[in-house]
């Protein structure tokens, strides 16, 4: 369509001039001192529309000539950044394929163009990291003087420095970050590894939780890392009710349902002598359903030496559990604990023995079960029997971890 736009312009153009210079009659008469010279309008037409492209393409040619200079070293310029863009791209391609003397020599080439230089900085300074130079990546790391490639120097750093375990550090490099309002997967993920070095766990349980919430962890790294922090955090003992309770508010409904968590954030405010705290905490998981692990930590609500819960509210939400489960060996087995903490051995025995003659019961159920018997005999100096229940656990240890 184009094309045939243009030949019918091309066509009336030719039209109208061949009308014009059939039609004009016209002369022109120039004269030069004693000179005169006689022309047809159209002969004098034509000659102006010569002159006029001679005339204009002399001033071009001259204007190119003059401006020749400049444009050879905007052309040096060009051939400059194209290079030192091309030796930028080798440099990264040798980071990544662990050439790093390569690399960072390929870098160095590429610092002599400023819109490569920053970059080039920081590729040196990976490659002088992973090659144990760490004097010298520091000082590339000082090059990288702009504003707006300051938050990539200090994430940079801190990732470096988190690799020498130098934890302490990267969470100063980091709070420069923060500071600023910063928060950004990477940047959490590096104060929590961060944490985790250093071992605080307080801190490294807050951000993995932060981050499995906000779908920034994959599910099962991030309760991973929330596992660790608690487990850590519970056997370090540097616990405070204060604290312990604010990080359990910082949980979701849906986290507070775990019965690993649970078991944890328990034995915890057993630890900082919250029993009533923790006994809450698993009637309210254990009133929608037993659970093995959360009843084998419930009796310690009271048996537990800070703890300073009655035992009979204990065991009468027990029984009220085996009245929607009366089979559960878990049930059996919590209830019996307490009835032995409180001497009521009839009722004891005879729960451990529902446990022991549970299809359900696993075998660290039994040994338990067979443990709290044989302790109950030998207070009631039944040796006979205790001695049957202490044979019955060594038997159930050698079965469950043969002698090789």
């Amino acid at each position: 369509m184009r094309l045939i736009i243009w030949l019918a312009i091309l066509a009336t153009s030719a039209f109208i001039v061949a009308w014009l210079f059939d039609n004009n009659h016209g002369h022109v008469t120039m004269y030069w001192q004693s000179l005169r010279i006689d022309l047809s309008m159209n002969l004098f037409m034509i000659l102006s529309g010569i002159g006029f492209f001679i005339v204009f393409y002399f001033f071009k040619i001259l204007s190119l000539l003059i401006e020749l200079p400049t444009r050879a070293k905007q052309y040096r310029v060009k051939q400059q950044e194209l290079k030192a863009y091309h030796e930028l791209q080798d440099a990264i391609e040798h980071l990544f394929a662990g050439r790093y003397a390569k690399s960072l020599k390929s870098a160095e080439l590429a610092m002599h163009y400023d819109g490569t230089a920053q970059v080039s900085y920081m590729v040196a300074a990976q490659a002088s990291h992973q090659m144990k130079q760490y004097d010298d990546r520091d000082a590339w790391l000082e090059k990288i003087d702009k504003d707006s490639n300051q938050t990539t120097k200090a994430i940079l750093n801190a990732q470096m420095l988190i690799d020498q375990r130098k934890a302490s550090e990267a969470l100063l490099s980091l709070g420069t970050i923060q500071k600023s309002g910063a928060r950004q997967f990477l940047v959490q993920a590096l104060a929590m590894r961060a944490h985790q070095i250093l071992q605080q766990w307080p801190q490294m349980l807050r951000i993995a939780n932060s981050l499995l919430k906000k779908n920034y962890l994959p599910p099962a790294l991030g309760k991973a890392r929330i596992h660790e922090a608690l487990t850590q955090w519970i056997k370090s003992g540097r616990i405070s009710q204060e604290e312990l309770l604010q990080q359990w508010n910082e949980f979701d409904q849906e986290a507070k349902k775990n019965p690993q968590w649970l078991k944890l954030f328990a034995q915890g405010f057993l630890a900082v002598g919250n029993s009533a705290f923790a006994k809450k905490i698993l009637d309210q998981a254990l009133d929608i359903g037993a659970n093995d692990e959360l009843l084998g930590i419930y009796p310690q609500c009271t048996t537990h030496p800070l703890a300073n819960t009655a035992s009979v509210s204990l065991i009468q939400k027990i029984e009220g559990w085996l009245s929607n489960e009366p089979a559960h060996p878990a049930l059996y087995l919590a209830l019996g604990q307490l009835c032995q903490h409180n001497q009521l051995w009839g009722k004891a025995l005879l729960s451990m023995q529902r446990v022991i003659d549970s299809p359900r019961a696993n075998v660290k159920m039994k040994v338990l079960a067979h443990t709290g018997m044989m302790r109950i005999y030998e207070v009631i100096e039944d040796h006979e029997k205790s001695a049957i229940h202490q044979k019955e656990v060594l038997r159930l240890y050698l079965e469950s971890y043969p002698v090789i």
